[in-house]
């Protein structure tokens, strides 16, 4: 390989869900690989959204030449308009990606540099040579991004599955693979999502009938749930909304905006008459109704949690009625997601999921389509990304069942270097690969700080203190007043704020008067001895506000 050597930095996506973000180095040249953002944990109380900490770019002084788009799910693009600005690169995506790309950055009253990635032949982007491969997955026009550099192919999978029936006729290029294979790939990098699943994912297209079968069994209003952004299942939706001689409204801002996109680049076929607006969904009957809504994952806000719970103007379920989840919970959203069914419950109306009908396939690739495409591309190295630890060891184990040496297999999350030089595969350098958080429309407003805040005010409750001191004399004019909230039970908590209040003012009388003269010391020892006290007479760190003013 001479001294020629490649370089990925994983700033986001490996070892977790969601905020996909890959950068690949040759030399000092280099190209982003999606650009997405996640979703808060429990403990994020407030956040919005999660997006990749690029800062560490600076220091590893590489010269960005464009961003590379596989698709376009929130957790490959959703990051772009809070960090397109500040990089300033041309954006490569196919129709579909960069549409709904090209929305977000409106939204934000940005531009971009938006460029067509075609799928067939390749272009330049500085001195590497890129190419899309199409593949099916869950939402249109996805595709494989292929990097080719002096030592081989680089592929970096994206999301994709194999689906030899899709909905648009635009199935995975598996001839392409098997050419590049032929050429010879360097480096695979493949999406681990469905890696602990085996066999291989049913075709989208059988979700249809499904549908259709208890659509047609209802005798009220019909609500389907699913991804917005799921355009195959969408299509699926209205065609058996139509064979079954219903109208179609939509609710929920995002989906409506997606169906837009798509119709507009002529991709989506809904006949004639069959759309209506939601608003008139008094004036149909409702066995000639069906609603798709956005919210499958429970969200309160949106449209599917307001009509379960009589929030949604003109529209109410009851009894005949049917709501169809053709969706999967995404982990963690389960709690939410039956309590979203119990709302649904009390207005009389049923629910069908993917739990009792074929209502929804996974967009990923299962165990066996995983061992396929190594098969196809037959990677020199194999780097499995874009999934939690357990996802990447599974479909490491799946890389060396097909005969890819062990040595020639590598586990790096966020924050690991990977070096592929003469020597072979490697970890290099650790780098800072973190998260910024996102709170409403502001960017980089909530740090680590704020964050352990808001755990504390939520676990722990709030206890505020005002202190009264005479200015010339640095004591006590009277006792402490201590107000809490989220704290104990309000008979209770009298009882141990006036115990509280009595010992913090034994304690501050015998401290020297110098300190107490001081302003912020004074501060600093109320809230510590608060605290204290708290932690050992109920076992609790409430977070203490310390107010002292001079008289």
């Amino acid at each position: 390989m001479g001294d020629v050597s490649i370089r990925c930095y994983p700033f986001g996506g490996v070892g977790e869900f969601g905020k996909n973000l890959m950068v690949y180095a040759m030399g000092s040249d280099a190209v982003m690989v999606d650009c997405g953002m996640g979703f808060p944990s429990p403990g994020q109380h407030g956040i919005d959204l999660v997006i990749p900490d690029i800062s560490a770019l600076e220091e590893l002084h590489l010269n960005l030449h464009a961003i590379l788009l596989t698709h376009g799910h929130e957790d490959h693009i959703g990051a772009l308009p809070f960090l397109l600005p500040q990089l300033g690169l041309p954006v490569y995506g196919t129709p579909v990606t960069l549409a709904l790309v090209a929305g977000k950055l409106e939204e934000r009253q940005y531009k971009g540099d938006l460029r067509a990635l075609p799928e067939e032949g390749t272009i330049e982007v500085g001195p590497f040579k890129v190419e899309a491969v199409p593949v099916t997955h869950s939402i249109m026009d996805a595709a494989s991004i292929v990097i080719h550099t002096p030592l081989g192919a680089i592929i970096h999978t994206g999301d994709f599955k194999f689906d030899a029936a899709p909905i648009d006729g635009r199935p995975t290029a598996l001839h392409r693979f098997s050419q590049l294979g032929d050429k010879g790939v360097l480096l695979l990098a493949s999406d681990s999502t469905n890696a602990t699943r085996g066999g291989s994912n049913p075709s989208e297209r059988s979700v249809g009938p499904a549908l259709k079968q208890g659509i047609s069994q209802c005798r009220g209003k019909v609500v389907v749930t699913t991804f917005s952004s799921n355009m195959f299942r969408i299509q699926q939706i209205i065609d058996a909304a139509v064979a079954c001689g219903r109208k179609v409204a939509l609710a929920g801002r995002s989906l409506e905006k997606n169906v837009n996109i798509t119709r507009d680049l002529d991709r989506l076929s809904i006949p004639a008459g069959t759309l209506v607006d939601i608003k008139q969904c008094g004036d149909i009957a409702d066995r000639e109704l069906l609603i798709i809504a956005t919210g499958s994952q429970g969200e309160w806000r949106a449209a599917l949690a307001r009509i379960a719970q009589d929030r949604f103007r003109g529209i109410s379920l009851g009894v005949g009625d049917l709501v169809i989840f053709s969706s999967s919970n995404i982990p963690g959203n389960e709690r939410v997601i039956a309590g979203l069914y119990n709302h649904i419950y009390r207005r009389g109306a049923r629910v069908l999921h993917s739990g009792n009908a074929m209502l929804h396939v996974s967009g990923h690739a299962q165990a066996h389509e995983l061992k396929t495409m190594m098969q196809l591309t037959r990677p020199r190295y194999l780097y499995p990304v874009h999934g939690e630890y357990r996802n990447l060891i599974e479909h490491q184990d799946l890389g060396v069942s097909t005969g890819i040496p062990y040595k020639n297999t590598i586990i790096a999350e966020n924050g690991q270097e990977v070096i592929i030089d003469s020597e072979g595969i490697s970890s290099g350098q650790s780098f800072h690969a973190g998260a910024v958080f996102v709170d409403g429309t502001g960017r980089d407003e909530v740090d680590d700080l704020v964050l352990r805040d808001r755990r504390t005010l939520a676990d722990e409750g709030m206890i505020s203190v005002t202190v009264l001191i005479s200015e010339h004399e640095g004591r006590l004019i009277s006792e402490p007043e201590l107000v809490a909230r989220g704290f104990l039970h309000q008979e209770v908590s009298v009882g141990i704020l006036s115990e509280a209040a009595k010992d913090l003012h034994r304690h501050l009388d015998g401290m020297d008067q110098e300190m107490l003269a001081d302003i912020e010391e004074a501060k600093e020892e109320v809230r510590v001895w608060l605290r204290r006290w708290c932690k050992k007479k109920i076992g609790r760190r409430p977070m203490v506000l310390p107010v002292v003013i001079e008289v």
